[in-house]
């Protein structure tokens, strides 16, 4: 009885160790497998050819890489804007319209 007792732990001990083995290297296979996320960076961007009521361009806030396409509602009509990297003095970024309204 001794010995059906003693290959029943050992087989449960292997079970646990390969368990914990197989654990341990497919979070280290997750770690070099999956790349690291690319910074956020909120940008300010000044919407070129727009003004408002001030009289001042309009701005948009957004973290999408320059080169991306905006697209902004100014009541019942929609244009689209590409976000630059190009900054302005203002501390803002280009934002260049693709339609004309």
């Amino acid at each position: 009885m001794s010995a059906l007792f003693d290959k029943f732990l050992t087989s449960i001990a292997v079970g646990l160790a390969v368990t914990f083995l197989g654990t341990v290297i497919g979070r280290l296979c997750q770690r070099c497998w999956s790349a690291p996320a690319p910074a956020r960076v909120l940008r300010s961007f000044s919407l070129l050819g727009t003004t408002g009521a001030d009289g001042c361009l309009l701005h948009h806030e957004a973290t999408r890489a320059p080169g991306s396409v905006a697209t902004l509602r100014f009541g019942d009509l929609s244009q689209r804007f590409e976000l630059t990297d190009a900054p302005l003095g203002d501390g803002t970024y280009a934002a260049e319209p693709l339609d004309q309204l």
